[in-house]
């Protein structure tokens, strides 16, 4: 199943965005995960530890 846009002003990615207390944005991996259409968790995972890892040497 692809995730559509209700609104056609926000991007499925802006739809998906959390905000905590403090009114930092974030996003699920596991609701990434289904967006980008992967078709189970621990495959989109070690996407995401080589994307932290990337961001890490990159000094971000």
């Amino acid at each position: 199943m692809k995730a559509e846009p209700t609104n056609p002003q926000q991007t499925v990615f802006e739809q998906n965005k959390r905000q905590d207390a403090q009114g930092n944005e974030y996003w699920s991996a596991r609701d990434m995960a289904k967006i980008l259409e992967y078709s189970e968790y621990r495959h989109f995972k070690p996407v995401m530890d080589r994307a932290k890892k990337a961001c890490e040497n990159s000094g971000n």
